[in-house]
């Protein structure tokens, strides 16, 4: 994770215009609603966090991430906001259960909510992150995946792998599909020459 420590330097610069608004069509799927919390998986520099207030303050986020460098970055974005009711923890996502979130924040149930944003495309072993999730949502909890895919490949597809160590061939869509309940998947129309892709927002529901 020392290249996204780098990469925390300039990835705002270098990417927020081209995703906000598809982070903001992410969060707006969460249904988010008063006194329910939301885990923020790969939060980044907290790209996130802005839509997630616009849309109701008054939710308690859990933003994690397993490079220190952004999580410095997203600390210094809520300071700047004076944001309220964010909490930040570094974890190695592959390994993450309640009783390992509890040794970094006070949280001591669930999430209603987990978004997670072009973070699949770049974890190790996907699936276990998957079911890790899975296994933190309180029943009828609500998952949003948003990602990348290239069904074909291209020099843009080579670069994105590259600067991000991304894997873009994850047909991440399908195994959530499998796993929940109330499926859907939306492609969002963003030139694929931009991102190396198809650009897409999965979204599903615990089963009980």
């Amino acid at each position: 994770m020392k290249w996204y420590d780098l990469f925390s330097s300039f990835y705002d610069n270098a990417l927020e215009k081209l995703y906000y608004e598809s982070r903001k069509k992410a969060v707006e799927y969460l249904n988010l609603a008063n006194e329910q919390n939301v885990l923020d998986v790969a939060c980044g520099t907290g790209a996130n966090f802005k839509h997630i207030k616009a849309i109701n303050n008054e939710v308690i986020v859990y933003g994690t991430d397993f490079s220190e460098g952004m999580l410095k970055k997203a600390q210094s974005l809520i300071k700047q906001n004076k944001w309220e009711n964010i909490f930040l923890f570094q974890h190695d996502i592959r390994f993450i259960n309640l009783s390992s979130i509890q040794k970094f924040v006070k949280h001591d149930g669930g999430f209603d909510k987990i978004i997670c944003a072009l973070g699949f495309s770049v974890f190790p072993e996907w699936e276990l992150v998957l079911d890790n999730l899975l296994d933190l949502l309180k029943p009828d909890g609500r998952i949003v995946i948003m990602d990348v895919f290239a069904e074909k490949r291209s020099f843009n597809t080579w670069l994105v792998e590259k600067i991000a160590k991304a894997d873009l061939n994850r047909k991440i869509w399908q195994t959530l599909e499998l796993k929940t309940n109330e499926f859907s998947c939306e492609y969002l129309p963003v030139k694929e020459s931009k991102v190396g892709g198809k650009l897409f927002i999965a979204t599903g529901i615990k089963r009980k």
